[in-house]
């Protein structure tokens, strides 16, 4: 099963994210796959993407968006070249876990990342994500997978937001450790 949250920007998709990810380390040994993309450090507001077991990177080979306070520029090229490594790097190496934070339409033309996230959606490792409320094709396939369970989070319901992925997610991990 694949959880993914769904909300209105700065809502907590991705702060709920990590505190699910901080209890489900303290049952079992994690090992994170995947992806986060990330604002840029003050006055920079463009986006990056860095594998989610290492830290943040603010180099232009991880910059996804160049953005200012009116527009942005994708660049999806970025999402299907480092992109598409990171999640051919977390089967590789065999993660129990998968991040995707956050996926939007910044990738709407990014099309071999779109097909790898889309075939991770049809294997076994869990799926921690969060993905944009925008009605846009490739996140409807996403939000409508039937191994999605699409949860919406507001602010009379983000605290209680971690131990329902915890509750979701868990029976997926304690069933990877009984092989």
């Amino acid at each position: 099963m694949h959880v993914f949250l769904c909300g209105p920007v700065h809502i907590g998709k991705s702060t709920a994210i990590q505190k699910a990810i901080q209890q489900l380390s303290l049952k079992y040994p994690i090992q994170l796959g995947g992806f986060i993309t990330y604002p840029g450090l003050t006055p920079d507001l463009d986006i990056y993407i860095s594998p989610a077991w290492e830290s943040k990177k603010y180099h232009l080979e991880n910059r996804v968006a160049k953005r200012n306070r009116v527009s942005s520029s994708p660049f999806p090229q970025v999402f299907d070249t480092l992109g598409v490594s990171i999640l051919e790097q977390s089967k590789t190496y065999k993660k129990n876990l998968l991040c995707m934070d956050e996926l939007g339409f910044f990738e709407k033309e990014a099309y071999q990342f779109q097909k790898a996230v889309l075939q991770c959606l049809e294997e076994e490792t869990p799926i921690l994500g969060a993905v944009k409320e925008a009605p846009i094709p490739w996140l409807d396939s996403i939000k409508e997978h039937p191994n999605v369970e699409l949860i919406s989070i507001s602010l009379e319901n983000r605290d209680r937001i971690p131990a329902m992925i915890v509750d979701i997610l868990e029976p997926s991990l304690k069933k990877g450790y009984s092989k």
